[in-house]
């Protein structure tokens, strides 16, 4: 019978531009992939803000940009929110999880629903300073808060 490791090692390198230490310490490298220089950020910052008679808990929040950051929404009420900031996210990748319902259209995110007790987690690089309002958008909510990035 052959031995596959090595051919599927250097499969999986030319595939994803890797460099593959062989078990002699050589190493086997493939050029159809320029390396990806990425930026180092630091540990990830997590927020959480909590959802409460109808307010945001903390109403103002301060993002470091260039950072990973993992926005926390808990939901502590017996009804549903949302999280819609319209210009945060514009032009950036993020990740939603947790038990919320996103919701995305041609520019990209649009915003989140959280059921009740719900929770969800937004993780992103924010990438511009500023202040960014955000609000829930459910009828009859005047939930407003704030969002600083510097």
């Amino acid at each position: 019978m052959h031995n596959r490791t090595p051919m599927v090692s250097q499969l999986a390198a030319y595939l994803l531009g890797a460099v593959i230490t062989l078990g002699s310490g050589r190493a086997w490298a493939t050029d159809a992939v320029p390396p990806v220089s990425l930026p180092i950020t630091g540990a990830e910052q997590t927020i959480e803000v909590n959802i409460s008679a109808r307010k945001f808990e903390p109403p103002l929040v301060t993002l470091q940009a260039g950072r990973k950051t993992a926005l926390i929404f808990q939901n502590k009420d017996a009804e549903l929110h949302a999280f819609v900031a319209p210009d945060l996210f514009k032009g950036v990748n993020l990740n939603v999880s947790g038990n919320g319902a996103p919701e995305f259209g041609p520019e990209g995110f649009k915003r989140v629903i959280i059921p009740s007790l719900g929770r969800a987690e937004i993780r992103f690089v924010p990438e511009h300073p500023g202040r960014y309002s955000y609000f829930c958008d459910m009828p009859g909510h005047e939930m407003k808060a704030a969002i600083v990035v510097q």
